[in-house]
């Protein structure tokens, strides 16, 4: 089954499926961890989680990778017949391709896809736009919240200042220095406010 599971910045995605992951390696069964190249937040392997959880990947995904190919090798490198149990990190980044291929492998493999759903424009990523038109299980990782205290629904980008920025490349990874993500209800993005009244 091909499941999709997002949530905005600051949602702990990947704190879920690194403790999911650690679940399903602890009865034993065959697991694959796998990140797009692209996600070089911390280095080129390693998944990682704002609360501090990381695991190195197994797989790194570029744009032309096919999953059923990588995964053929990774059971050949550690002399398994299979790794049947498939957790991707920051799924937004795979390719229509490759998203595609996953649900065609569905029947005989558990992908789990966690990532965003949309954009700081709040536009679609590939990745997360075929995976919610192909994941046969589709869910929210809830959590998320606005400074004001209310439902977090928008991924948004800023500045080292706070400033909200709406215009730019799709893809511009987080350096926690000149650009952070954060998460923001709508009439905050909306708004352009990335943080409440500063107390004197």
């Amino acid at each position: 089954m091909l499941h999709f599971f997002y949530g905005v910045m600051g949602s702990s995605k990947t704190a879920m499926l690194l403790m999911q992951r650690y679940n399903y390696i602890a009865q034993g069964l065959h697991v694959a961890l796998v990140k797009p190249a692209i996600d070089t937040r911390i280095d080129h392997n390693t998944v990682y989680s704002r609360v501090g959880l990381n695991a190195c990947a197994d797989i790194v995904l570029e744009p032309g990778h096919s999953i059923r190919e990588q995964l053929y090798w990774l059971a050949v490198r550690n002399g398994h017949n299979d790794f049947p149990y498939v957790f991707v990190d920051e799924a937004q980044f795979l390719t229509e391709e490759q998203v595609q291929e996953m649900a065609d492998m569905s029947d005989t493999h558990e992908f789990f896809c966690y990532g965003l759903k949309t954009d700081f424009q709040s536009n679609f990523f590939p990745g997360s736009s075929a995976l919610l038109r192909l994941a046969e299980d589709i869910g929210e990782v809830p959590g998320g919240l606005c400074w004001c205290g209310c439902k977090a629904t928008m991924n948004t980008r800023i500045d080292g200042q706070g400033n909200v920025i709406k215009e730019g490349a799709q893809v511009l990874i987080d350096n926690q220095q000149e650009i952070r993500y954060i998460g923001l209800c709508y009439k905050h993005w909306k708004l352009g406010v990335s943080h409440g009244p500063v107390s004197e």
